[in-house]
């Protein structure tokens, strides 16, 4: 009976125990379970970035790929030209050096096209001034014309006197030696006041005569640079002799002096008006009386 109670109470504890095993058995298999579940989800969640990176990337290197076959295409243009090798800056300056080219040769040619009818104009109006009698009949035009219409206006006879007057060898001729050793501003500056008064001067004489008529009688050729057109100023049928000496400049006959009857010289009549100022050397004074004369108002 004894021997009996034993074996059962072996038995209970034996299963016991083993109850208790298979608890602790069952308790490590779920947690090695729950972990293999979180592992597997912490691998799929950085799976995740991994496979966003690589695509970024990839899209990062074909952007690049772009930017760089765009780049090469334009020549480099937006790279620091000491960045670039020697291949390189040739490919740059060459195509620099195409695009300036063809600008000059657009600008060059909108030059040509707007000044096509200038340039024809104005060789048209040269050709009048290319026999020295074209240039005496242009002056005896314009002086008939303030004769028949009293016209004073100074603006269109200095245009005039400007195109058949050669002032310059004028005033050298008048003031002698002297002139070469006047400062370049003061010759322009006398240059410009004494072809306002010689357009002061045709003003005041033909503005006050009617019934003017010119006829040239003919050429003398002096020599290949010097002409003598010989003409008569007529007045109420009444003659007066007015020889112009002409010389050539830039390719253009101008007038240079004036010989009235054949004897009285322009020259030597400026000569002896300015003397005073030619013999003092005081050309800044001959300006201001040449201005004061030109300031004058025509009566």
């Amino acid at each position: 009976m004894d021997f009996k109670k034993k074996n059962n109470s072996k038995k209970k504890i034996f299963n016991i125990i083993g109850l208790i095993l298979l608890l602790i058995a069952i308790i490590i298999l779920s947690e090695s379970g729950f972990n293999f579940i979180n592992n597997s989800e912490n691998d799929n969640e950085k799976s995740i970035p991994l496979s966003q990176l690589q695509k970024k990337s990839n899209l990062n290197e074909e952007k690049e790929s772009f930017e760089y076959k765009k780049k090469k295409n334009s020549a480099f243009p937006n790279k620091d030209l000491n960045s670039l090798n020697s291949n390189e800056k040739d490919i740059v300056n060459t195509n620099a050096k195409k695009n300036e080219n063809i600008e000059k040769s657009e600008v060059k040619k909108k030059i040509n096209t707007l000044s096509l009818d200038f340039e024809s104009k104005k060789s048209d109006s040269l050709k009048a001034f290319e026999d020295p009698i074209m240039t005496v009949n242009f002056l005896h035009e314009e002086l008939k014309k303030i004769s028949s219409t009293n016209d004073t206006d100074l603006k269109n006879l200095l245009n005039v006197i400007n195109r058949t007057y050669d002032a310059e060898k004028m005033l050298k001729m008048i003031i002698g030696k002297d002139w070469e050793n006047q400062e370049i501003e003061k010759k322009e500056e006398l240059i410009i006041v004494f072809k306002k008064y010689i357009s002061k001067n045709y003003l005041k004489r033909f503005s006050k005569i009617d019934d003017v008529s010119f006829r040239n009688e003919k050429k003398e050729k002096i020599s290949s640079e010097l002409f003598l057109v010989r003409s008569n100023l007529i007045i109420k049928q009444e003659k007066i002799s007015m020889d112009y000496l002409l010389s050539i400049k830039n390719n253009v006959w101008k007038i240079f002096d004036v010989l009235l009857d054949g004897s009285i010289s322009e020259i030597a009549t400026k000569k002896s008006e300015f003397r005073i100022f030619i013999k003092e050397k005081e050309i800044d004074s001959l300006i201001d009386a040449l201005k004061k004369f030109n300031s004058q108002v025509l009566s």
